[in-house]
Formats: structure tokens, sequence, C-alpha cells
């Protein structure tokens, strides 16, 4: 056996094969039973343990420290479990490179907490795909601080993360997004059966994602019902201010998922695509279809839009809305252009959208974006749906 060891001076229970000694707080990896090495008795705590050549590090627990120490030592290929149990990891970030998958002991059952104030730009858990590899995320929840000026952030896929999956996990209470994939033009990858519950402080009035998406700001040729996206299916998502936004050059797919509007965030379309604004780029396509949205509001109140396109191209299909969604498809211009001025870089030039429960889209500008020229209310021609589910699920 391989075992890794923080030493102290508290009891464990350990198998027949283990040992117990009395030595300073150090970390050991032994290749031989401990009964070798040595040192006088007192009880060990195994901190992470594998079997020789096995794919599994088992973290001792939840803590920061166990969690660390375990992914630390883990080869590419290999996966860390965390155990049951609910940690507060305050204001620490654990980095992981690209080839290492992380796993839970289930969503609600392994939940990992933010609860101190952090820089923006800090994630509970940064996945850092500068090599190539491949993440792996599943059966945790993060939650979030909700602090006041602390753009705190869930999951982290960056530097071009590839093939990458995150599924049966949960993202709350996040300011800024339960999950953020950054970088890459082949960025792709799959998101699926999820909860992304309450991704929104309410007083920033911004904000507050369940998943945002970044490209590396290029704009390549329109490649609808390709691989070559982010994709999101099965995933339940309410009380986001967008339960998906994008920008600089992103690609989504949005598919089979249900959206829930609610009082904190009825004011704002529940998919979302930048325009150039922030970014010199805005979002080059997004595909949204087989969705269900509704709200969930108090009284007789009216939820502003499910689908709200800003710029790039792609296809509106097959999803339905409740009758408390007031404009269930916008098409408008990035914020602060001016209706009916010249064409700007990155707005809608070819938006198809049909079959969605008897619902016509709404351009916010038809100077700027026109039926029959910009967009479309018919089936995209020779357009082919990807492959559902995703292939990579079940790899």
């Amino acid at each position: 056996m391989i075992f890794l060891l923080e030493l102290n001076h508290t009891s464990v229970t350990t198998d027949s094969s283990m040992s117990t000694f009395i030595a300073p707080r150090y970390l050991f990896v032994f290749g031989v039973t401990l009964a070798t090495v040595g040192i006088s008795a007192i009880p060990t705590q195994v901190v992470a343990a594998s079997a020789t050549g096995a794919n599994t590090i088992y973290a001792a627990s939840c803590a920061f420290s166990a969690v660390q120490i375990a992914s630390a030592s883990a080869a590419s290929g290999q996966t860390v479990v965390i155990p049951k149990g609910s940690c507060d990891w305050g204001a620490n970030q654990l980095t992981v490179p690209g080839g290492i998958t992380i796993k839970g002991a289930g969503r609600d059952l392994t939940i990992l907490r933010r609860t101190a104030r952090v820089p923006e730009n800090t994630y509970l858990v940064r996945f850092d795909c500068w090599n190539g590899k491949r993440a792996t995320f599943s059966d945790i929840t993060l939650e979030g601080a909700m602090l006041p000026e602390s753009y705190d952030r869930g999951l982290g896929l960056i530097n071009g993360c590839v093939d990458f999956k995150v599924s049966n996990s949960k993202f709350r209470k996040f300011t800024f997004a339960g999950v953020e994939v950054r970088g890459s033009s082949r960025q792709r990858g799959v998101i699926y059966n999820n909860h992304f519950i309450n991704n929104y402080n309410p007083a920033l009035r911004n904000m507050g994602y369940g998943v945002m998406v970044f490209g590396d700001g290029t704009w390549p040729a329109l490649e609808l019902g390709s691989a070559n996206a982010v994709f999101l299916e099965d995933n339940y998502m309410i009380g986001n201010r967008h339960h998906i936004s994008s920008n600089h050059g992103a690609r989504y797919v949005f598919r089979y998922n249900v959206g829930v509007a609610t009082d904190a965030t009825q004011d704002y379309p529940q998919v979302d695509a930048h325009g150039v604004s922030s970014s010199p780029q805005g979002t080059r396509s997004w595909e949204v279809y087989k969705n269900s949205f509704s709200a969930q509001l108090t009284g007789n109140e009216q939820a502003y839009s499910g689908v709200g396109i800003r710029g790039g191209d792609g296809i509106i299909a097959n999803n339905t809305f409740s009758k408390n969604i007031t404009s269930p498809i916008v098409l408008r211009l990035e914020y602060g252009t001016i209706c009916g001025s010249s064409y700007m870089q990155g707005q809608v030039r070819e938006a198809y959208v049909w079959s969605n429960a008897g619902t016509t889209p709404t351009s916010v500008c038809p100077a700027s974006i026109a039926l029959n020229r910009d967009y479309f209310t018919f089936a995209k021609p020779n357009y082919k749906p990807y492959s559902y589910p995703h292939p990579l699920r079940s790899l």
C-alpha cells in the first residue's frame, strides 16, 4: 500500500497492516507497511491513501487542508475523492491541474463552503488546464458566501479546459457565478445533472450567473451542431440572474434544462448572450433548445424574459415558457448601442427561431435586427443538433 500520512497526536482506527507512531507533524509517503519504519508508537492520522497503481486517492475529510494534500499527491489520470461532510473553506482556493478528477460523496453529502471575503477571480475550486488535459468534477455542493464586495465564484475551468465534465453537483449563493469557463477557441465540454440555485446578490443588480462562459477573444467560423461548444444539459436552475451568460467569443449549447425565475431575478432574461461591450468580442454562438422556462413569483407578477440575446448567432427552438413570462424570446442590441445605427460588430445577424410553443421572438430594435434579414422564424436549413446525451457523459 501507499499511505499519505499527516502525523499528529490524535488516535485513529487503522487496518491491521498499520502500526502507530509518535512524531512531529510531517507528511510521509510509505511504499512498505508502517511497521517497518521503526518509529515508537503513537497514532497517526491518515490523510489520504491509495492502493499501489490504483487511480483513486481518498482525502481524510472535506477540510481544505486534507483535500489540498490529497490533490497535491494526485497524478494525471487519478481521482481525488472527498468524503461526506460539510466544511468551511474560509477564503481558500483549491487549484488543480487538468488531468485530475475531483469527486465527492454525492450532491448534498459533500458540501464545501466559502465563508470569507475574497479578491475578484477567486474560486472555491479552480482547474487550470494549461497542460491541455481534461478536468472532471462531480458529486459535490459548492456554496458561496454572498458577502458585500466579494465577487466569489464556485468552480473555475480556466485556460482552455477541453472535454471537461461537471456533473451531479450543486452550486448556490455565489455572487459572480456558480461555474465559470474561460479561454481556448477549442473550448468544449459538458455540464449536466447539476443544480444552480440563487447565484445572485439582489443588492448588486449585476453579475449573478449560474454558468458564465468566456471565449478567448477569437471569432471562429459558425459551427452550429458541432461538439465545439460548452454544453449545458439536464440541469435545474433557479434564482440566478442569468442561468447562463457568455462573452469574448464564447460558444454554448443550452438544452434540456429547467429554468426558473424568482422574485429576485424576474427582471432579467434567464438565458443571456453578450454582444460587444465589456470585452472586445461578444458571444460567437448559442443554441437554445428543448428547455422549460417558468417563473415562481408572488402575487400576479410577471417575469421579463426566458431567452434574451444581445449578440452572436444561433438557433432557439422547441422551448416552452410559462404564461407569467412577458417576452419569452427577445433579440436586442447590446446596451449603449443606438437603435438604427450602422451594423455593430458582434450583433445578431443570423438567428433562427422556431417551434417555441406558439411564441414568436421580439426584436427590440427592428431597424437594426430585422425579420427575414437578421432573424428568421423557421428552422435553419440543414441544421442538425449535436448528439444527445452528450457523448462525454458515457466516458
